[in-house]
């Protein structure tokens, strides 16, 4: 075994050029593979720190209207949990900010505020101190808080002594009971607090806002649990069938619901790697034939002096696995850097659970060390095989020159095996791009350049006619700071997150049955939001210093709503009853559509109401400026602090970066298997390139016959070109066929562009019929310039 292996490696020694190529495509294709499988492995197969997770579920009400609603009643909740026969606990919880004060400077957090149980359910221990207690589950007893240990760390500490010191939360004071254990968070969630959440049994709560969490007890499966929900969720409806007509109980897996919308990309970038290593496997496969069927001369000689067929392919299979273990250490090497890199690219809009923290586990190792050995083995075994058993005396009289027959089939048939691949994922990059660049050009409804935005924590601090006269006075000195244009206030943000909604309907019409109302997403805005966001105005006006408290109620809709309910009618001066406030409400203006909850969804209708009829928390503050707007962030978080220096002022971004954040996600997507269809263009080259090549080696004699009978310049090139654009037009013609099937996976993922698109398509072919013959080209000069004289001599 030593002087095998030191032979082997004298070997690929004297043959530098062939062993670069064949250890780096396979550390191209391992390590792509090993960077992606380490983020799927970490996301699909995610280690939940919970007591035997797959027994969790999320349970969810099912919305007669969408086909899919994350949201849950308290009041329903109590119910489910007073009557369901399938789970040991049910427990809610609902994430929102908080300002938090004293001990530092003011900062907004995030709460998670849970019902009694949930700790239990997940089986976490606290770090220090303890859960909450049933009774702190009750309103009035609720005011004690837990710390997550990163807040524990970054504002106390670390203080051992922290249980029962008092934090301030929206200007009231917690006592703080426990610390949670470091890394804990629920998924789909991120707190730094959590509170009890005290629902009273005794109070209606019309909303639907609850997230809810069980164990499984016993042998109940989602599927039984699922049909008890069904009973519960019929007996809710006759119960309250003005509130639950129609709605129904969805029960998911933890760890399905936690995988959510990123099954589908995670699952088409491994299949994309996965073509990667394909071609990188053929490459390799094709580079060890070629080189063996170049060493037949040598093999016949070493037979010929008393090497046994044994001892000759123990060699091959010695050379071909070193190359496996060199390319696998390398695709690991790769791989590693792949994945920190990965880490730090990943855009924060994409919730692909801890990937922050991904590391090489033992899964991914053993993954990396079987397909290299494997490789090693398999593409060194066919050489091997033939080596042992080539007949001596033919191998010696030929040379090991000219190969035919089953080696070239196969180098051939491997060739079109590349392009097929990369025929296939170079396709499904197209649409990746022609949908980002489709989505890339949707235009939001508003003008993001030049305006900034940060949010206000007023929770606790200030409400109702306070609220809007803190709103007033600070956009007073917002508007007149040097370099600001405009400025107004929401309560929420186009593309910072969901948007809530209401029940509305036209006053002048029928009222629907209570639950089959149209629904409508709702803003309170303050006058100059509109002005600040550059969303142009329809028709009528936008809200003014006139329309306050004692004015007649107003709303402002957008073109979407107008369409829909105002066909052909001109909507101003109609009245909508709005199930939110103080209804009804006068329409005044139309402004254009704006999309507030991501770029690739339709508009939905849409309604403004006036923070100063309808004051309304949480406060984000736009401005216009004539500048870059964050030279202006400081002064104008003074001005703010000028009024209140404990009000915690979060989130301070251009509206730019909003916008980036909404195509991150797309982005990232397609620069990854972009750069994946690139790196499988460029292996299916080198291959073209390099059977094309060997070939024009072996067919050197015949290439001088040719010339010296007459064959001009332009026929060799004609004859080598061709053989190499033969190979492309059938692996395309099989990668066109492979892919009408595979960018089907693709569906979710696109924008504006089909599965099928012909654009698509016929670019792709032309791209890597044009990469085809530039690899054969090459080749096929050489040919051409082949000496009659020099050939005939050769051998």
């Amino acid at each position: 075994m030593g002087k095998d292996l030191r032979f082997g490696l004298r070997t690929l020694w004297k043959s530098p050029g062939f062993a670069l190529m064949a250890i780096l495509a396979l550390g191209l294709g391992i390590g792509a593979n090993t960077a992606i499988f380490s983020v799927v492995n970490a996301v699909m197969l995610q280690r939940m720190p919970y007591e035997n997770p797959d027994r969790l579920v999320m349970v969810w009400e099912q919305s007669p209207r969408t086909s899919k609603t994350n949201v849950a009643n308290p009041t329903n909740f109590l119910d489910w949990r007073a009557r369901n026969q399938s789970f040991d606990r049910l427990a809610a919880l609902v994430q929102f900010d908080i300002s938090l004060t004293g001990d530092g400077e003011p900062e907004v957090i995030s709460n998670l505020a849970v019902s009694d149980g949930f700790f239990q359910i997940l089986g976490v221990q606290p770090l220090l101190g303890r859960w909450f207690t049933p009774q702190e589950d009750t309103p009035g007893n609720d005011r004690v808080a837990i710390l997550s240990e990163g807040l524990w760390r970054r504002r106390y500490g670390a203080d051992p002594n922290i249980l029962n010191r008092r934090m301030q939360i929206n200007g009231r004071e917690f006592p703080i009971v426990g610390v949670m254990p470091a890394g804990f968070r629920f998924p789909l969630t991120q707190a730094d607090v959590w509170q009890p959440m005290a629902i009273d049994r005794a109070k209606t709560y019309e909303g639907r806002y609850l997230s809810t969490v069980g164990r499984l007890h016993g042998n109940a499966s989602v599927a039984s649990a699922q049909a008890d929900m069904n009973l519960i969720a019929a007996q809710l409806q006759k119960e309250r069938p003005n509130f639950n007509s129609k709605w129904g109980i969805t029960v998911v897996g933890l760890r399905e619901q936690a995988i959510g919308d990123v099954r589908t990309p995670l699952l088409v970038l491994l299949g994309a790697v996965g073509l990667v290593l394909l071609i990188a496997c053929a490459n390799v496969a094709n580079l060890l034939l070629m080189r063996a069927a170049g060493r037949g001369r040598e093999m016949a000689i070493r037979a010929a002096l008393g090497a046994s067929a044994g001892r000759i392919a123990r060699q091959l299979l010695m050379e071909s696995s070193l190359l496996a273990v060199l390319g696998g250490a390398l695709g690991l090497m790769i791989g590693i850097q792949a994945m920190h890199l990965l880490t730090l690219a990943l855009p924060d809009t994409i919730n692909y659970a801890n990937l922050k923290t991904i590391h090489l586990d033992t899964t991914v190792f053993l993954f990396t060390a079987a397909i290299s050995i494997a490789t090693g083995i398999l593409f060194g075994l066919a050489p091997a095989l033939k080596a042992a058993r080539a007949d001596v005396q033919e191998a010696l009289k030929d040379g090991g020159r000219i190969v035919t027959g089953a080696r070239s089939v196969t180098r051939q048939a491997l060739v079109v095996a590349e392009v097929a691949l990369s025929m296939t994922l170079l396709i499904g990059a197209g649409l990746l791009i022609r949908s980002f660049a489709r989505l890339a050009r949707v235009n939001p409804g508003f003008d993001a350049q030049h305006v900034l935005s940060m949010q206000l924590s007023v929770a606790g601090r200030y409400g109702g006619e306070k609220l809007v006269a803190f709103g007033q006075q600070m956009l007073e000195r917002v508007r007149t700071l040097p370099g600001v244009e405009a400025a107004g206030t929401s309560h929420f943000l186009p593309l910072g997150r969901i948007i809530p909604g209401t029940g509305f309907f036209r006053a002048d019409q029928p009222r629907p049955n209570h639950g089959e109302e149209p629904v409508t997403d709702v803003l309170v805005v303050m006058p100059g939001y509109f002005a600040a966001m550059s969303t142009p105005i329809v028709r009528g006006r936008v809200f003014d210093d006139q329309d306050r408290a004692g004015a007649p109620h107003r709303v402002v809709i957008n073109r979407t709503l107008a369409r829909q309910f105002f066909p052909n009618e001109d909507p101003i001066g109609k009245v909508l009853a709005i199930q939110w406030g103080k209804w009804p409400y006068e329409i005044i203006g139309e402004v254009e559509d704006v999309h507030q909850q991501s770029l690739d969804k339709d508009v939905k209708a849409e309604v403004f109401l006036c923070n100063l009829q309808e004051p309304t928390g949480p406060v984000y503050l736009v401005a216009r400026t004539h500048g870059d707007p964050r030279l202006l962030a400081k002064a104008i978080q003074a001005e703010i602090h000028s009024l209140d220096r404990d009000i915690p002022i979060s989130d301070v971004k251009t509206m730019d970066e909003y916008v980036a954040a909404a195509v991150a996600a797309p982005r990232f997507n397609t620069i990854l298997l972009g750069g994946f269809a690139a790196l499988a263009l460029l292996l299916a080259a080198v291959g073209i390139f390099g059977v094309i090549s060997y070939s024009v080696a072996q067919r050197t004699q015949e290439i001088g016959i040719r010339r010296a009978l007459g064959a001009g310049t332009g026929s060799v090139m004609r004859l080598v070109v061709a053989q190499g654009m033969g190979l492309a037009a059938i692996g395309i013609a099989i990668g066109l066929v492979g892919a009408l099937a595979a960018t089907r996976l693709l569906q979710t993922l696109l924008f504006g562009v089909t599965p099928t698109d012909p654009v698509t398509f016929g670019g792709v072919a032309v791209v890597l019929s044009a990469v085809a013959f530039v690899a054969s080209y090459w080749p096929a000069r050489r040919a051409a310039r082949v000496d009659p004289m020099e050939a005939l001599r050769h051998e």
